[in-house]
């Protein structure tokens, strides 16, 4: 405790003036005995006593009363944090993310915010230095300036409303304390005013030192959390043929503490409704559900999932966008040009059904490095050349988006598929094996759970059934040792033998063996053209994945023809930005501006190139706050001294709270009503015949 007026504190001598009264009127009386009296004796002595303790009760209450007056003119305060009356440099983060769109009982949150940080804005003394800036990073930030020209940031803070952008608590407190380094204001402060949810603080990430910067936590009321949302929908099969029945899963979470029944899901394909059903949430729980659908043309198709409307609407719905393959271009590289008669070609055709078509082309190792790969959707390599050059291509290709299957090379090639998986990060050769005579290896394991096999096998007991009934020969082969992040499809006798990997935006699988009955009877048997024609167009649908990303974020995209000097990105109110493209290595590679709008935007130049859905990252469903704790380790973990940080009510009282602790609090008018709590009581006391 401090006092602004220390001088006055003399006055304290004042408080022994009744003291000093009261010893001056006590005198030395004589005795004198009356007879007459002498019952009376017992009653003088109680009455005396009770005088007595009223006079020391006034003497006491007097003598507070002046001690109380006294300190009250002194000024006595509880020292704030401000250093002296240096200038203060302060930094405003308005939470603007999705989830300041829900309500609570004042109305919504975002308003809440809104009218905080105005009066917060407003509460600095001339000479501070203010700056502002949002979460969403939507609007630009107000550099830190006089607190003269605040009248620019409550424009600013007044205006925003909640963004479809959701950066990370940490990002704007780093942002923020980068503005406040360049300022050599003795106190530097950061106020982040926001609905707190705890998500935003469930990782805690350190590498900050901000000792002595101050930051505030200025936290709304819980809004409650009844709220549905769509997390995610998926490709039960990633390999979606025209006019063949599919089905997606769409992941929908409860938020809410209640159970929710009878829920409906629906699902929209190119602007219409196609499917529908209804699921049943536990409080807190996240159920898949099978949407089944049916399209009858080739090339992308926008669509979204949603469920009815609650506390936040832009999470009811998640776009999403499916590629359905009619034609596959593939290309075989082969010892015998010869396209119509090797096993692989043949496997390729069988099965293909008159909605979609195969296009296959042959050429020579030595010929492979000067084929243009235009439009080539997959890569068939029976036969391997030396040199970097056919590396190279195959490697480039499919990290820019291709697919490519690799069959095990001839004793001569063993070095160059050596090399070849090491420099895609698929696996290491340790060799080859050969089987005696009369001897072979059989495939003994399929992982079922892959989705390489998604629509193929129903089961594990399905699996079973079908090696009951073809048996596989393996006589020679190599064996691989997979990269970890590898996925083993297919093991013989626990040799590997068909590999999988995502290999840059591509994919590869790897076949242990020859593509001829040397190595194996794989190619004889009817298991084999379901293997080739699966993995060619499993290649296909990853190479057109369509894109995904949260609002917000920054994505690319490479088009691995090339010989694309422009495109036009059009948003989904058909809003249209040219794009051109960065070359690498002869694949043009597009960079998409900041998307804030959600739904799903097409990146188109003569065909559609691609199509890019973006959604509301879905930690924003989740309303609950954190708590004090988890704000408090939040920020210490960060690098901020825990004496520096603290949570205050979002509520019109916010200002006069942050005041109180950044000016310290000042205790005379608290102590002037004490001394006229003392001048009642004496008065009370003073006029009581009985105590």
């Amino acid at each position: 405790m401090t006092f602004l007026n220390p001088l006055v504190l003399a006055g304290l001598v004042a408080a022994g003036i009744p003291i000093l009264i009261h010893l001056l009127q006590l005198k030395k009386l004589r005795k004198v005995e009356f007879s007459s009296v002498r019952f009376l004796k017992e009653i003088q002595h109680a009455s005396a006593r009770r005088v007595k303790l009223r006079d020391y009760l006034l003497l006491i209450l007097r003598s507070l009363a002046v001690a109380s007056l006294v300190l009250a003119f002194a000024r006595p305060a509880l020292k704030g944090f401000t250093a002296g009356n240096g200038k203060t440099s302060a930094e405003i983060i308005v939470d603007d993310s999705p989830s300041t769109s829900a309500r609570n009982e004042y109305g919504e949150i975002s308003s809440q915010i809104r009218s905080t940080a105005v009066n917060l804005a407003s509460s600095f003394h001339s000479g501070d230095d203010v700056g502002l800036m949002f979460t969403s990073g939507a609007m630009d930030s107000v550099p830190l300036q006089s607190v003269e020209s605040s009248r620019a940031l409550v424009a600013q803070i007044s205006r925003s409303v909640p963004s479809n952008v959701s950066n990370s608590y940490t990002s704007a407190i780093i942002a923020a304390l980068s503005k406040l380094s360049a300022s050599n204001s003795l106190n530097k402060e950061i106020y982040l005013v926001g609905d707190l949810q705890r998500t935003e603080f469930a990782k805690l990430a350190g590498g900050i030192n901000a000792p002595l910067t101050r930051i505030f936590f200025l936290k709304t009321e819980e809004s409650p959390n009844d709220n549905l949302s769509v997390r995610d929908v998926k490709l039960v099969d990633p390999v979606v043929e025209v006019n063949a029945p599919s089905v997606v899963q769409a992941t929908v979470t409860n938020n809410d503490g209640t159970d929710k029944s009878a829920v409906l899901v629906s699902l929209y394909l190119d602007g219409r409704k196609v499917s529908q059903s209804v699921v049943d949430l536990p409080a807190g729980a996240s159920r898949g559900v099978n949407l089944a659908y049916t399209l009858t043309s080739s090339g992308y198709h926008s669509g979204y999932v949603a469920v009815d409307d609650n506390s936040i609407q832009t999470d009811n719905t998640y776009y999403f966008s499916i590629f359905a393959i009619r034609k596959l271009n593939v290309l075989i590289v082969s010892a015998d040009s010869s396209a119509g008669d090797d096993f692989v070609s043949t496997a390729a055709r069988a099965l293909v059904d008159s909605s979609t078509s195969v296009e296959l082309k042959t050429v020579k190792p030595g010929q492979f490095i000067y084929t243009d790969l235009s439009g080539i959707d997959a890569i068939v390599v029976e036969s391997y050349a030396p040199g970097q050059d056919f590396q190279s291509k195959l490697i480039h290709y499919v990290r820019a988006g291709g697919g490519l299957a690799l069959f095990g090379p001839s004793a001569p090639q063993l070095s160059f598929f050596r090399d070849l998986l090491s420099q895609l990060n698929t696996g290491s050769v340790s060799g080859v094996f050969s089987s005696p005579v009369g001897n072979f290896r059989s495939v003994d394991k399929i992982d079922v759970a892959d989705q390489f096999f998604a629509g193929i096998f129903s089961s594990a007991g399905n699996v079973d059934e079908i090696k009951a009934h073809l048996v596989t020969k393996i006589f020679s082969g190599v064996n691989i040792q997979p990269n970890p992040f590898a996925h083993v499809l297919m093991s013989a006798s626990e040799m590997p033998f068909l590999i999988s990997r995502d290999v840059g935006s591509g994919f590869v699988f790897v076949i242990a063996s020859e593509a001829d009955t040397s190595a194996s009877n794989l190619p004889l048997s009817p298991f084999f053209p379901v293997i080739m024609q699966r993995a060619l167009f499993f290649s296909s649908a990853i190479s057109h994945n369509p894109l995904r990303a949260f609002a917000g974020g920054r994505e690319s995209y490479t088009y691995t023809v090339g010989g694309i000097k422009s495109a036009s990105l059009i948003s989904p109110v058909g809003e249209r930005t040219d794009m051109v493209p960065q070359y690498l290595g002869g694949a043009a590679r597009f960079t998409f501006p900041r998307l804030e709008r959600l739904g799903t935007y097409l990146l188109a130049g003569n065909d559609t190139l691609t199509e890019l859905s973006v959604n509301v990252d879905p930690r924003e469903s989740d309303l609950v706050q954190a708590s004090s704790e988890q704000i408090l380790d939040f920020a210490k973990a960060l690098g901020f001294s825990e004496k520096n940080v603290f949570v205050v009510d979002a509520d019109k009282n916010a200002v006069q709270s942050i005041e109180r602790l950044r000016r310290g609090m000042d205790l005379s008018s608290f102590f002037a009503g004490a001394a006229l709590l003392f001048l009642v009581l004496e008065i009370v006391v003073s006029r009581m015949k009985t105590f």
